[in-house]
């Protein structure tokens, strides 16, 4: 079979191949809100609560509270790398929040928590393999197999009543995630997702129907910014730009938060 052709081949396996989205193993965060279906696929799903009006009328935000669910680790993944994930996921809300909203560790007008409720193991091995094919496969390359998962719930407070939740899963895919030679690979770029898609809930809580919420002067971002560093750390950078072609480990990039032991499994409170 000529190499062409099974480089074409190959590029269609791994663009119809994604892992289904996980289920969520421990309890996640629990609301008398309804939530709307965002996204209902079998590799994503996401629900959501918006109180618009509420966080609109806010002004500042904590720094995250993390947590990871009693039993939502999966097999293989140890945990101080389960920390890693859970950590990305509440510092990348941190920095983007950061931008928008005055970071207030003591007196905020809305508390942030999120639940880690499931973490599905990525292969190593498959990971390690789609990562030397790559060098020999044009563009962006992944054996469909091995893939792992993250699913997480976030929660927003006012005054201790939600104006925001958010539940969440996403399996990784072959093109939308790169093979990194670790259990926690996958999850640790989808944390990012997660972050990303919680932080769009408060900058833009009214979407086609609002505005976007301005941004800060650069002397409160960056403020902002070094509070959420030094809580929750920052990832190499230099590590990162490489990982963009090796198959860099998340452990080998990101230090976790400064000082802190891996994150205990604990089980989740209620809200309302």
């Amino acid at each position: 079979m000529p190499f062409r052709t099974l480089t074409v081949i190959l590029a269609a396996l791994c663009l119809a191949a994604c892992a289904s989205a996980p289920k969520p193993v421990a309890t996640g965060i629990e609301t008398e809100k309804t939530l709307r279906p965002l996204r209902d696929e079998a590799y994503a799903t996401s629900e959501r609560f918006v109180d618009a009006p509420r966080v609109q009328a806010a002004t500042s935000v904590g720094l995250p509270q993390v947590r990871i669910g009693e039993g939502a680790v999966g097999e293989g993944i140890t945990p101080g790398q389960a920390a890693l994930v859970a950590n990305r996921a509440a510092r990348d809300t941190c920095q983007q929040l950061a931008r928008r909203y005055r970071i207030d560790p003591e007196t905020p007008d809305l508390e942030i928590e999120i639940v880690v409720t499931a973490i599905a193991p990525t292969s190593s091995g498959a990971a390690g393999a789609s990562a030397v094919l790559g060098v020999f496969v044009p563009g962006p390359f992944r054996l469909p197999a091995g893939f792992g998962g993250l699913a997480a719930d976030g929660a927003v407070r006012a005054g201790g009543e939600d104006v925001v939740v958010l539940r969440w899963a996403e399996g990784a895919g072959a093109i939308t995630e790169d093979a990194k030679v670790s259990r926690i690979g996958d999850a640790y770029q989808l944390a990012g997702d997660f972050a990303d898609d919680l932080a769009k809930a408060l900058n833009d809580p009214a979407g086609a129907e609002g505005e976007t919420r301005a941004l800060l002067d650069a002397a409160e971002r960056q403020a902002g910014e070094a509070r959420c560093t030094a809580r929750f750390g920052r990832a190499s950078v230099a590590g990162r730009g490489a990982s963009i072609l090796l198959p860099l480990s998340p452990e080998a990039i990101d230090a976790g938060a400064p000082g802190a032991e891996a994150l205990d499994q604990e089980a989740p409170a209620t809200a309302g």
